[in-house]
């Protein structure tokens, strides 16, 4: 029961506070490994794994990947990033089905040293975000 207990509460505390900004999902949590609480640190020429937990409000063949940065009011294309989120997860997902993505994102070196508000979102076929994610984070 105490090892039940434990994993339980690893797995709560490891999401990531973020801000939603229109996920149609439900019950939605999003983490970025290293970050509990925002402004997260990316450091530069490192992988660190982002994902999200939720459960899907609509069947969907695909899952697009959509993640830029905001930079100068500007919202800027995550480069690196392979925008299929079915490589993530098993695709076709039923509508009412819970949803566990994660993935691996490189934080290219190349990348400017900055702060900024970074958004994820999983796209489903339909052009709807069944998840999105705005986050405070600073390139280090």
């Amino acid at each position: 029961m105490r090892s039940l207990l434990l994993v339980l509460l690893v797995s709560y505390t490891s999401a990531t506070v973020y801000q939603d900004c229109g996920s149609v999902g439900s019950d939605v949590q999003f983490s970025v490994e290293g970050c509990e609480a925002p402004p997260c640190l990316l450091y530069r020429g490192t992988t660190m794994n982002i994902g999200f937990q939720f459960i899907s409000s609509a069947t969907t063949d695909t899952l697009t990947i959509d993640a830029t940065a905001n930079i100068g009011g500007v919202e800027v294309p995550w480069v690196g990033i392979d925008t299929n989120g079915c490589l993530s997860t098993t695709c076709p997902i039923s509508a009412g089905s819970s949803v566990d993505w994660n993935m691996p994102v490189e934080i290219l070196a190349e990348y400017p040293a900055i702060t900024t508000v970074v958004t994820f979102k999983l796209v489903d076929s339909s052009g709807a975000s069944q998840t999105c994610a705005l986050l405070p984070a600073t390139l280090v």
